[in-house]
């Protein structure tokens, strides 16, 4: 009978020391997230009103979004560019082509969020 015990109750150890584990490397895994974000995040947060913080997205040095956020920045203007050169080849009047340019510029930011999933 103690063996019994004494092998549930080394059972329930290791799971209370598997399950310790576990939550230590999430919270260090969430720790150093919110090191980076915040990295990121702070100068602009810095800012006194809303206008600035949105104007002013100024980022650290050694960003670690940084690569990805121009890598995203480039493909969004390499779609602009190749639909003002669609347009401009299908759209024979200056007027159009106008309201081609202002509807990919209002649309530009919506095209980011549904190819990047920018939520």
């Amino acid at each position: 009978m103690s063996k019994e015990r004494a092998q549930r109750r080394a059972e329930r150890e290791a799971a209370a020391a598997e399950e310790r584990r576990r939550r230590d490397a999430a919270r260090k895994r969430k720790q150093a997230r919110a090191a980076v974000v915040g990295s990121v995040a702070d100068p602009a947060a810095r800012a006194q009103n809303r206008l600035a913080r949105w104007w002013r997205r100024t980022y650290p040095k050694n960003d670690p979004f940084a690569r990805r956020r121009r890598r995203q920045t480039v493909v969004v203007v390499l779609i602009a560019l190749a639909v003002q050169a669609v347009a401009w080849v299908l759209v024979p009047s200056w007027a159009g082509r106008l309201v081609v340019l202002v509807l990919t510029l209002f649309l530009l930011p919506v095209v980011r969020v549904v190819i990047f999933d920018r939520r």
